[in-house]
């Protein structure tokens, strides 16, 4: 099993509607890839990388942040962890500066909106917009 670790963007561009879908894609990630025993390590990230935590439940992330948004050092802090992850996901609206190169894991950017980006060396996969009807 690889290890993983989750970089949350929690700066003020990421609306409420949209921490709550990242949220919910946190779970999804925590049931795929970590699995019922093990715990996932968890970075919120606005301006600056927040301290890990290590989680079972999406429920026990504590989400801080809401400044400006610089995902340079969440995944910075992401590949400073040891053991070094094999993969970083990045739930974000993707407003940010990212590495200019690739960094010292594989990286996923799972984009919430339509209006962010992602670095041209990561995997990206778009949210799509919930059907309010």
């Amino acid at each position: 099993m690889p290890g993983v670790a989750v970089v949350i963007d929690t700066s003020g561009s990421v609306t409420e509607p949209r921490l709550d879908r990242l949220v919910t894609e946190l779970t999804g990630i925590l049931n795929g890839v970590a699995g019922p025993n093990r715990r996932l390590r968890v970075i919120c990230c606005d301006v600056a990388a927040h301290p890990v935590q290590e989680v079972r439940r999406a429920a026990d992330v504590r989400l801080v942040g809401g400044g400006g948004t610089d995902m340079r050092a969440g995944l910075a802090a992401a590949t400073a962890l040891r053991p070094r992850p094999d993969l970083v996901i990045v739930l974000t609206d993707g407003q940010t500066p990212w590495p200019e190169r690739q960094v010292a894991a594989d990286v996923v950017v799972c984009l919430i909106g339509e209006d962010g980006h992602a670095p041209e060396w990561a995997a990206t996969v778009r949210v799509p917009k919930e059907d309010r009807s």
